[in-house]
C-alpha cells in the first residue's frame, strides 16, 4: 500500500490504481431508511458509457462485489484511479431515487476525482472545492432524465444526510455524505 494525498493506493490491476480514501471530518450518517429487504441503484456514467443496475445491499449487509463494481464505475477515468466509495452515498442515492419516483437510472456527471484531476477542475472553475468530497469517495454529481433537478435537490436536502449543491445551469445536483450543508 502506498500513501497518497487522497488516501492509500491499495492495488493496481489492468492499469487502474485503487485508492482507499482517508475519511476526515466526515459526520457519521446512519444508513438511509429504505423500504424492502434489498437496496438497488441504477447508474449510467455518461463519461465512460458504463452502467450499473444491481442490488448492492441485501440481508442486512452491503454486497462486496456490487460495491467493487460501483467503485470502478465511479472511478476517475482521466487518472485511471479507482476509489473505495463510502456506501452511505449509495444509500442516499437509493433513497432519493425512491422519493422522487424516477424510472430512469441516475446519470453520473462526476464521481471520484484524484487530487490531480480535482486541481485541474479547480483551475477551470471557481466552484470546485480544494478539499472536495469527490477526492474522498464521498460525493457524486448526478441528474435524472425524467426528474427536474430542483426535485432531486429538495428531496436530498430534506434528508439531511450530507451536502447538496444545486447547479441548474450546469445541469446536475451534487450529493455527498460529508457534513450537512447546501448551496
Amino acid at each position: 500500500m502506498v500513501p497518497t494525498a487522497g488516501g492509500v493506493v491499495t492495488g493496481v490491476a489492468t492499469g487502474v490504481a485503487t485508492v482507499a480514501p482517508v475519511l476526515l471530518d466526515a459526520n457519521p450518517v446512519e444508513a438511509a431508511p429504505l423500504t424492502g429487504g434489498v437496496r438497488r441503484i441504477a447508474l449510467h456514467n455518461i463519461n465512460t458509457n458504463e452502467r450499473f443496475n444491481e442490488v448492492y445491499w441485501a440481508d442486512g449487509h452491503y454486497r462486496p462485489e456490487a460495491l467493487r463494481k460501483l467503485d470502478v464505475l465511479l472511478r476517475d477515468h482521466r487518472a485511471k484511479q479507482v476509489c473505495r466509495y463510502d456506501p452511505r452515498l449509495f444509500d442516499l442515492l437509493a433513497r432519493v431515487h425512491q422519493t422522487v419516483g424516477s424510472d430512469d437510472p441516475f446519470e453520473v456527471i462526476c464521481g471520484y476525482r484524484s487530487r490531480r484531476t480535482n486541481a485541474m477542475a479547480r483551475r477551470r472553475s471557481r466552484g470546485v472545492a480544494k478539499e472536495s468530497y469527490h477526492t474522498r469517495g464521498m460525493a457524486i454529481d448526478i441528474r435524472l432524465p425524467d426528474t427536474q433537478l430542483r426535485a432531486i435537490s429538495e428531496s436530498a436536502k430534506a434528508m439531511q444526510a450530507g451536502g447538496v449543491g444545486y447547479y441548474p445551469r450546469s445541469g446536475f445536483v451534487h450529493l455527498d455524505v460529508g457534513p450537512v450543508r447546501t448551496w
